[in-house]
């Protein structure tokens, strides 16, 4: 148990060095601490989202799933998600003290990669499809944008590659509304 209690001291102490890590991402680590334990701290262990996002009182999926993939991303946890939501995700608490097969080696190694030569991975169609939602379009808007963008391997004009995806969404819905536009007058 104490050890269980010395890696949430731990999480507290690397979160103050990072000032990328928000109130969101604190209150994300400790609800899924909560479930480890209740799990009996076995890893990996299963997550609900909605179980996840009342306990750690996040409203917006987009913001859910920014904090889980950046405390994934930053070490602090390792996230395997499910598509399915009657399967659930898989979370992995990370142990800071712990050298087992050098996992810890790879943490330092994922918090030393600077945010600029982070390679762009183009999200869930869910994640695009909840932003077009939020920009009061349908799904099927959400599905044309993220088809185009997934056969060009999210790459936009000449072969540039995309660095945030929902800037290229931005994009897309500002020429989407303009052709609309012209079209009716």
């Amino acid at each position: 148990m104490m050890k269980q209690a010395n890696k949430i001291i731990d999480f507290f102490g690397n979160v103050i060095k990072d000032q990328q890590m928000t109130a969101g991402h604190v209150s994300l680590y400790v609800s899924l601490f909560q479930l480890w334990k209740i799990h009996e701290y076995k890893n990996p262990f299963r997550i609900s989202r909605r179980e996840v996002m009342k306990l750690s009182r996040i409203k917006s999926f987009p913001t859910y799933y920014k904090c889980i993939k950046e405390l994934h991303h930053a070490g602090f946890i390792i996230y395997s998600p499910k598509y399915n939501s009657y399967e659930g995700s898989f979370i992995e608490i990370i142990d800071f003290e712990d050298d087992f097969f050098g996992k810890n080696e790879t943490v330092q190694n994922q918090r030393t990669v600077s945010s600029d030569k982070m390679c762009f991975s183009f999200p869930v169609f869910s994640e695009v499809e909840i932003y077009f939602l939020e920009q009061d379009l349908r799904s099927d808007q959400a599905n044309q944008f993220y088809s185009q963008y997934q056969s060009k391997n999210g790459k936009v004009g000449y072969d540039r590659s995309v660095k945030c995806w929902k800037s290229a969404a931005r994009n897309w819905i500002y020429t989407y509304k303009n052709t609309n536009q012209n079209q009716k007058t």
